[in-house]
């Protein structure tokens, strides 16, 4: 059985880099994945709803074509048993859980994520364990709970409060923070990233707690030049961006370097 590529990163230390998938199309997936550019393709289950059937070929598409050198992640739109439980039935190595504002919410997740004893996760079909190269049910069910990442978002202020009893729950591999919300919550501005005296310490907060737990932290980025600064402070897991926006921003530079030849119109 295949290892998580993305797991073995950032427990290791070493940047795990990936992209935030809006399109939903397995053949957009296939493609970029097959690139061997990004250590993980996250499939945005929260604000771009996708059915499950979808799902499960963008899934499988990322880690066959591959070869399991990419992760495919879930985020998930609740930390509920069903959301996350189908999102890792359909194929998913990994989830993302929003909106974790204390223990209690931190627990569920890992619970709803791990097989038992380490949590309630019903052994489910025969199909995830095909993402990780191995015809081995049991095999998968034996090592998953090694394999599968299961990282909590932090993005709310009632979150940055609570991060010192949020890290203290076992079988968490991963702060992944929400800087977008975390600025609404604050009462700031929304935005992906600044330097606001109000989110700078909120962000110094969760490092300092991450550090002191031994958690790997990670977030998205605008570019490779905020990624670059994030790397700095430690972040080793990073979003540069999303498909579409990258997708929009090739066409919208070719255009403009086209309309730049042609007459006035």
């Amino acid at each position: 059985m295949r290892q998580n590529h993305t797991l073995v990163s950032i427990r290791q230390g070493k940047p795990a880099i990936g992209l935030w998938l809006q399109t939903h199309s397995f053949h957009m997936a296939r493609i970029i994945a097959a690139q061997g550019i990004f250590d993980w393709l996250l499939v945005d289950m929260e604000h771009t709803p996708v059915d499950l059937s979808t799902a499960s070929m963008i899934f499988a598409t990322i880690a066959d074509v591959s070869g399991g050198q990419c992760t495919p992640l879930a985020r998930v739109a609740h930390g509920t048993m069903d959301q996350i439980k189908q999102a890792l039935d359909a194929g998913a190595q990994g989830v993302i859980v929003p909106m974790i504002n204390t223990a209690e919410d931190a627990a569920n997740a890992v619970r709803f994520a791990r097989y038992p004893p380490l949590g309630e996760r019903g052994a489910g079909g025969i199909t995830p364990h095909f993402g990780f190269g191995t015809t081995s049910h049991i095999e998968y069910v034996q090592n998953a709970n090694n394999e599968i990442l299961v990282a909590i978002q932090i993005e709310t202020e009632a979150a940055v409060e609570n991060i010192e009893s949020i890290l203290d729950t076992p079988g968490i591999d991963l702060v992944f923070i929400g800087p977008f919300d975390l600025h609404i919550s604050l009462g700031l501005a929304p935005g992906l990233w600044s330097e606001l005296p109000t989110f700078r310490t909120a962000i110094d907060h969760v490092i300092v707690a991450c550090l002191k737990h031994g958690i790997p932290y990670g977030t998205l980025t605008p570019n490779a030049e905020g990624a670059k600064d994030r790397l700095g402070e430690g972040f080793t897991f990073l979003g540069l961006g999303s498909d579409i926006n990258h997708m929009l921003g090739a066409l919208n530079a070719q255009y403009k370097q086209l309309s730049a030849l042609l007459p006035e119109r």
